[in-house]
């Protein structure tokens, strides 16, 4: 399922430099391997996740200033709370997404820095095949197999929000995001070859931060590829790719040439922990980019409890 002050400590920063604090602000989002298993209906589930991701930017025309790259830095965490539901037969689900980041921009002698309570999301979900709304007692005996499922994420204008700064954990503006997943099982739940594709859209900010009035964005496409397989019934490693495609900004009508034409790499595990839950650790970088654009590293860690 889905997957982040207001003290701002940045001086005044040449335009450069200030516009690439406001375009790094935003933490990446990716997924992991077995985002999207079954589970008997009529429970909760929930999920904390915890992240920290670095990437640098090269900044055109900084040098004059001492900016080389701007760097950004966040440290995010959600708490999603998901109900499993039947929809007629299949397994379906509703989820609130409560996200909180810190985030810190540096570009030379210029930082600023957020934190608070990111936008609020609500996921909505339902099986397509393969995944059969089944009690506690019938999932117990049911064995994993192949399923495709449809998922929608709408997040909310809720998280903290100041046009007059350079950074900000909230957006100040609404966005969807349906994804749909593919996931193949050969040998009953031990290995896992999957794929989910994504497309974002977005909303307008019209209140930009600085002195732009309008800031769009046109969609972003998002693909990830995951293959997992078992070492034992309760611990299990991963492989990783992640695509990203689109995503331009727009600001008063004026492009700002930094669509996502990027990929990434990253491996992980998972391990069942007796009553905890299920952790889920992993990790991906930056392996191809666009000239421009940012190339970092993400960690990711991820608890899961049946309720």
């Amino acid at each position: 399922m889905p997957r982040l002050s207001l003290s701002t400590k940045a001086a005044k920063a040449p335009q450069a430099a200030l516009c690439a604090l406001l375009l790094s602000g935003a933490p990446a989002l990716a997924g992991k391997a077995r985002d999207y298993l079954n589970a008997p209906v009529n429970t909760w589930v929930t999920f904390y996740n915890l992240g920290f991701s670095s990437s640098v930017a090269p900044v055109t025309g900084g040098a004059a200033y001492g900016i080389s790259g701007v760097t950004t830095d966040v440290t995010s965490q959600s708490l999603i709370v998901s109900r499993i539901l039947d929809v007629g037969g299949r397994t379906g689900g509703l989820s609130v997404v409560l996200p909180h980041a810190d985030i810190d921009v540096a570009a030379g002698p210029f930082g600023a820095g957020a934190a608070g309570t990111g936008d609020i999301g609500i996921v909505a979900e339902v099986n397509l095949f393969g995944a059969p709304a089944l009690s506690r007692e019938a999932f117990a005996d049911w064995t994993p197999e192949t399923f495709a499922s449809v998922h929608l994420l709408a997040t909310l204008p809720t998280g903290r929000y100041d046009p007059d700064a350079s950074v900000n954990v909230g957006s100040n503006r609404w966005s969807l995001a349906p994804t749909i997943n593919y996931s193949y099982t050969p040998d009953a739940g031990w290995t896992w070859l999957e794929a989910y594709a994504t497309a974002r859209i977005f909303g307008d900010n019209t209140d930009a931060p600085g002195a732009a009035e309008t800031l769009e964005q046109r969609p972003l496409y998002q693909i990830e590829l995951h293959a997992s397989r078992n070492l034992t019934p309760d611990f299990w490693l991963t492989a990783d790719a992640y695509y990203d495609r689109g995503g331009e900004t727009v600001i008063d009508g004026a492009a700002q040439d930094n669509a996502a034409d990027t990929w990434r790499l990253g491996a992980g595990l998972g391990l069942r922990v007796g009553t905890i839950g299920t952790l889920f650790v992993n990790y991906d970088t930056t392996v191809s980019a666009p000239a421009g654009q940012p190339e970092g590293e993400t960690f990711r860690l991820t608890l899961a409890r049946l309720w």
